[in-house]
């Protein structure tokens, strides 16, 4: 969290000033109820978030911001249990251009898209799992555990359909948005250590450490599994709601 206030508060400074210093050519027609700037904090798929936005001619507006949030989630899959923590982090650029009353429509991008999950793979000892498609047993005297990641493309267009009231009188600013992310297809890694066994005659089992090239090609194999499971989560869709103050 520290390192992402770092990154985010000069981002979000740089994007108040540059929205408050848009060329004097963005500022014809002005009329002179209309806001000079809207700063919100928002609530969204992405996260929290804080948002600055600057009002153009002819019912449009530019705006930027950053987005964060960070949660846990369980879950097992062939017999390995993930226990993943999930770090949503990005930072947005947009252009909305109003269409009917508060309707609008927006383009940009996620300019950086930090979302990403990180993992602890384990396997209790005793407990059946596969790799690749081949079934083992995790070894009672040294479980198997491991470690799993997921990211995305750093940037992602994006595209939405929202209602608000930028550019109408007062002072207090709203937003809804629903849009979706183009970030392309994740990225999935699977690194594994301890001893994987097999049933041999008599009712025991026969062990190997998972550093055997045989194994190894079989975390491959489950990595490319992961991946292949992932592959159509290529959107990411959003919705958001905001709220703020017209400058």
């Amino acid at each position: 969290m520290k390192k992402l206030i770092r990154f985010a508060v000069p981002v979000t400074l740089c994007a108040l000033v540059a929205l408050a210093l848009a060329p004097s050519a963005f500022a014809q027609g002005k009329v002179q109820s209309q806001p000079k700037l809207d700063v919100s904090f928002s609530i969204s798929s992405l996260g929290f978030g804080f948002q600055a936005a600057k009002p153009l001619p002819h019912r449009s507006d530019i705006r930027g911001g950053f987005n964060f949030y960070n949660y846990n989630s369980d879950l097992t899959d062939d017999g390995i249990d993930y226990a993943a923590e999930v770090g949503l982090k990005s930072v947005n650029i947009q252009f909305d251009k109003y269409l009917v009353a508060g309707l609008f429509v927006s383009g940009g991008a996620l300019v950086w898209n930090g979302n990403n999950a990180d993992a602890k793979a384990s396997v209790p000892g005793g407990q059946s799992f596969s790799l690749g498609g081949t079934s083992y047993i995790s070894d009672p005297a040294l479980p198997v555990k491991g470690d799993s990641a997921l990211t995305f493309r750093s940037m992602a267009p994006l595209l939405s359909l929202g209602y608000g009231n930028l550019t109408s009188k007062g002072h207090i600013a709203y937003t809804i948005e629903a849009g979706v992310a183009f970030h392309g297809e994740p990225k999935a890694t699977l690194t594994m250590t301890g001893s994987a066994c097999t049933p041999a005659g008599g009712g025991g089992l026969v062990c190997q450490n998972v550093a055997t090239p045989a194994i190894q090609s079989n975390i491959t194999a489950q990595e490319q599994k992961i991946n292949d499971d992932i592959s159509s989560f290529k959107y990411y869709p959003i919705l958001q709601f905001s709220i703020g103050y017209k400058f």
